[in-house]
């Protein structure tokens, strides 16, 4: 066995070479750094000999070490989430250092520091549009085009009188001919406004600025301009962007980037 102190380790549990095989974080607040932990990355730790387990790591928080405000190696630790991440951060006694960042359309990325001072990363997956959502309309081809085009998504039925647009394999949004029953009967009257009260809400677009470049090329109506939604000074949540526009048959959409992309630091 190998030991350390509150932990053992089978030798068959070894890392393989140049993995990270243990890992000492500094602290100044050993309870607080363990709750800290707990809540945001889910590790485990106890106060006795100061050890904690993660996924695929152990190691020990140590008064020992200065903590790394501005130098020395930054660790990037993986999340599931961004906008409830960043608020256990600030709950559990850490800071967020700077808004979040797209990195590449694949991930996003933050700067925090943990309760003591030690600066860290958190990765985030990116998100998609998601979305259920169907829509009756008088040009289901043209209507299709226009998501497509503002979206990115992708058609997976096509014809003039009924569609699914997809986004990463899964259905966001279908769209329904307002003259076609097929076996249900007609799904609205075409001759009422269309969608009053309602908004068509794509929330988690990673390419929020992508769509509002997009929005400007296809001339569609802006019914708000971008904007953060609460206004600067107003607090974190949801902490994201939006833009109202109209779609062709003049149903409101909204988009919005994921919650906390705009974090306020």
């Amino acid at each position: 066995m190998i030991k350390t102190e509150g932990h053992e380790m089978s030798t068959d549990q070894y890392p393989p070479g140049g993995a990270l095989g243990y890992l000492q974080l500094p602290t100044t607040d050993l309870a607080a750094s363990i709750a800290f932990y707990d809540a945001v990355f889910g590790w485990r730790g106890e106060e006795e000999h100061g050890s904690f387990e993660g996924p695929g790591l152990i190691g020990q928080w140590t008064t020992d070490l200065s903590p790394a405000v501005d130098g020395g190696p930054v660790l990037w630790l993986v999340v599931d989430d961004l906008f409830p991440t960043l608020q256990r951060v600030t709950d559990f006694g850490g800071a967020v250092r700077s808004r979040p960042q797209l990195d590449q359309g694949e991930r996003w990325l933050c700067e925090v520091d943990d309760p003591s001072g030690n600066r860290l990363g958190l990765v985030v997956r990116a998100g998609t549009a998601r979305s259920q959502t169907m829509l009756m309309v008088r040009d289901v081809e043209a209507s299709s085009r226009w998501y497509q085009q503002l979206l990115g998504v992708t058609s997976d039925h096509g014809g003039a009188e009924y569609e699914r647009l997809l986004a990463g394999g899964e259905l966001v949004l279908q769209l329904h001919h307002e003259g076609t029953d097929h076996h249900h009967g007609p799904i609205g009257d075409p001759g009422r406004e269309r969608g009053n009260g309602v908004l068509v809400w794509f929330g988690a677009v990673s390419d929020f600025d992508g769509v509002v470049e997009r929005a400007a090329r296809l001339g569609a109506p802006v019914v708000k301009e971008p904007h953060r939604n609460p206004p600067e000074g107003e607090g974190n949540g949801p902490g994201h962007r939006e833009i109202w526009l109209r779609d062709p048959d003049g149903y409101t959409v909204v988009v919005a980037s994921p919650d906390g992309e705009a974090w306020e630091a």
